[in-house]
């Protein structure tokens, strides 16, 4: 059994999340694929089309060199397109917080039952328990955390001309990210109101081991980011190499599509090893539990009673 709740430190969050997905993996992915499968095939599916003709509309210009302008690829259709835009944009992040609830609800699971194993019915059921939470959280976080987040990256942006600039840019997205996953875990888990819940959420970045959790997050999400890019790249380097190797220089009608579905194989595994981030949250949040209120080892104190009568 996976031990959620442990004092550790920076290697400790990596290694736990590491071994975590060691003992779950199968069981983890297999349910996420199963109850997220057919939201995540539509969101593709959206996206292949938006993007297979606003690519294939591009890549028309570049090879024809005509003064084509791409707002015209729209105009016959615009509330139509407005209006499709704002759908995908809503199901998008509805279905992003939907995602990252399914890690904090398996945890949970693991805490209150101590299985290794769960059915996707079980894990659904409880989502469904916390769907309201869960929007509401999506929604608050809408119009509080994004502001505040574009606000900092622009005086980051603008420090960049200073040394420090740079290093504030760098860790602003794990200390922005660990900020929001834990005041998600929080608000979701515990009862507090979504202020109470990122005002603790602080509290748990800022603890004692700041640069240890922020550290293991960087950590994680540039190992991430290297695969993702390489996922990526690689097959796209091919195809620039061959379309080269031709010797006009142009690109095929069949480009557009090809990188649209590249794009697509980027958000499937942005979205699965997202997965990956949120467990690590996860493992700092129950960290911070045991560190702040000793529940492990009132648990042993309490078995050892319970042994001796």
């Amino acid at each position: 059994m996976f031990q959620l709740y442990k004092k550790r430190d920076f290697s400790a969050y990596i290694t736990d999340t590491i071994a975590f997905f060691k003992i779950y993996w199968k069981n983890f992915f297999g349910n996420y694929i199963v109850i997220t499968g057919a939201l995540l095939a539509l969101l593709c599916l959206f996206y292949f089309f938006i993007f297979r003709d606003l690519f294939s509309a591009l890549f028309s210009t570049a090879n024809e060199g005509i003064g084509y302008d791409i707002g015209y690829y729209f105009s016959d259709n615009p509330v139509l397109f407005v209006s499709v835009m704002v759908v995908v944009t809503l199901f998008a992040i509805f279905f992003s917080i939907f995602s990252i609830a399914y890690p904090v609800i398996y945890l949970k699971l693991i805490e209150e039952t101590g299985k290794k194993d769960f059915t996707a019915s079980e894990i659904f059921g409880r989502i469904k328990l916390y769907l309201p939470k869960i929007i509401r959280f999506g929604f608050y976080s809408f119009i509080t955390f994004f502001p505040l987040i574009i606000v900092a990256g622009f005086f980051a942006a603008l420090l960049v001309l200073l040394v420090v600039g740079v290093f504030v840019l760098i860790l602003l997205i794990p200390v922005a990210s660990v900020w929001m996953t834990q005041s998600f875990y929080i608000y979701l888990l515990q009862e507090m109101s979504f202020f109470e819940a990122i005002k603790q959420g602080w509290k748990n970045l800022f603890s004692k081991k700041f640069w240890h959790i922020v550290g293991a997050a960087m950590v994680i999400y540039v190992v991430l980011s290297v695969l993702q890019g390489m996922i990526t790249m690689i097959p796209y380097s091919i195809m620039l190499f061959s379309m080269l190797a031709t010797g006009d220089g142009k690109l095929g009608s069949s480009f557009g599509v090809i990188i649209s579905v590249l794009y697509i194989v980027s958000l499937l595994f942005s979205y699965i090893t997202s997965n990956i981030l949120m467990v690590n949250q996860g493992v700092v949040y129950y960290s911070i539990l045991e560190q702040n209120n000793h529940v492990q080892a009132l648990s042993e104190i309490n078995l050892i009673g319970q042994n001796v009568e």
